[in-house]
């Protein structure tokens, strides 16, 4: 049996020189791309450098772009450095350079969207708006471009659809509500139903632009435009309906506050009726601390300890507070605001308990405007020492806000302005109606 050997190994005898330029050829490619590379990278640096500022250099931007002609971002940078000094040449300056820079990087909506900007600003709007269209198109979900185009549609009359963009944008960016609003306010000539049915379509934009609104002073509209939504809307907007609540409190607006608090609670039991104080007789559950703006905001402090006591007038509860206050106590944290009518006369009347009262100046229950916090009435002083129910009342009149609040609290003391207070207090049964008794000056009688 025959054997092979392992096949012959061929040697290629090649020229000395050949083989010098196959080993030299590398690393002359590499330099080359080398510098390419690093002038790219340096443009790129300088552009930036120099366009960033108060002063941008144009001139070491132009420089740049000669490093990187091909490169999108060293245009894009001169181009905004030519728009910094707003003259007409400078502008075709900036609109040639974005141009490269679009047709360099044709899928960077950056780009596209400087482009567009300013081909409006040279005055070519049609030019304008098909580069901002495609800056859309590239980014759909990125809110400035569709602001921009928005914005640009807006100038040309095209409401409805710069509207539409203008929404989906302040939807990816919720701080552009407030000026898609403004807007909106302008373009429709202050029209609050052409805004909420030409602009305002969908259910979550009604709801903030009732909110919007109450800032504007419409606060009837601001209601009426809540309650055109349905009953489904507003039970999942109801985040948005506290803001308005919150918005219409904050503008003093109590009726209407009340109105939207049925709304966004549906089924709460505590909810106070105009004119008609809630819980008034402490005879609901109430869990201390509490805060309910149209309800009891209770809570202690170390000068008034309150809880709710298991005896009262004619019923099983009662609010207690001890007082060890040895200095100033002006105002007790136990208060409940009411929606009343404006300018009418009313008459406020509850039952207190002391035992081992002591103050130059015991606690009384004031009347307060709601509005701004000024005195419509004080009740007479709970009495000194120990003493069982006794009713005491206040007639006032409303001014021009439709709210009140009752505050338990003292009157300056005469003696001085350190006044201690010691003792129990419980207070009960509290009510309100209309009427009462003015004095024939005008003023309210205690």
């Amino acid at each position: 049996m025959s054997r092979s050997g392992p096949p012959a190994v061929k040697t290629i005898s090649l020229d000395s020189s050949v083989a010098r330029l196959l080993l030299i050829l590398p690393l002359v490619c590499a330099a080359v791309w080398g510098w390419y590379g690093a002038r790219w990278y340096l443009a790129n640096v300088i552009s930036e450098v120099v366009t960033t500022g108060d002063t941008p250099n144009v001139d070491l931007a132009q420089m740049a772009t000669r490093w990187g002609p091909a490169d999108p971002f060293t245009h894009w940078r001169l181009g905004v450095a030519a728009q910094s000094d707003f003259t007409a040449a400078n502008i075709q300056e900036t609109v040639h350079q974005f141009g490269f820079a679009v047709r360099l990087s044709p899928n960077d909506f950056r780009y596209w969207d400087e482009y567009g900007r300013a081909l409006e600003a040279s005055g070519d709007s049609g030019a304008a708006e098909k580069a901002l269209r495609r800056s859309v198109d590239l980014a759909p979900n990125y809110y400035y471009p569709r602001w921009h185009l928005g914005n640009l549609l807006l100038r040309e009359g095209k409401f409805e659809e710069a509207f539409a963009n203008l929404f989906r944008a302040a939807a990816a960016n919720e701080e552009l509500w407030p000026q898609v609003f403004n807007l909106a306010w302008q373009a429709y000539d202050q029209n609050v139903d052409r805004i909420a049915n030409d602009a305002c379509k969908q259910s979550s934009v009604r709801a903030m632009f009732s909110i919007y609104l109450v800032g504007v002073k419409k606060f009837d509209d601001a209601v009426r435009l809540w309650k055109t939504l349905s009953g489904w809307d507003r039970s999942q907007l109801a985040g948005r309906g506290l803001e308005l609540r919150q918005a219409l409190i904050a503008a003093k607006q109590f009726r209407a506050a009340l109105d939207i608090t049925r709304d966004v609670e549906p089924g709460n039991s505590g909810i106070s009726e105009p004119e008609k104080f809630l819980n008034g007789g402490f005879e609901n559950a109430l869990a201390l601390p509490t805060t309910h703006f149209f309800g009891w905001t209770i809570g202690s402090t170390g000068q008034a300890a309150m809880s709710i006591d298991g005896s009262g007038h004619n019923s099983t509860h009662s609010l207690q507070i001890v007082f060890n206050a040895t200095n100033k106590l002006d105002r007790v944290n136990a208060s409940q605001t009411l929606v009343v009518q404006p300018n009418t006369q009313y008459h406020l009347e509850y039952f207190v308990r002391t035992e081992k009262l002591s103050s130059a100046s015991p606690p009384v229950v004031l009347v307060l405007d709601a509005a701004d916090g000024n005195s419509l009435g004080v009740s007479e002083a709970a009495s000194p020492g120990t003493n069982d129910w006794k009713k005491l009342s206040v007639d006032f009149k409303t001014r021009n806000s439709d709210g009140i609040t009752i505050v338990i609290g003292r009157l300056p003391c005469s003696v001085s302005d350190i006044c201690p207070l010691f003792g129990t207090t419980w207070y009960d049964d509290f009510s309100l109606q209309r009427g009462g008794v003015a004095r024939p000056n005008g003023s309210e009688a205690r």
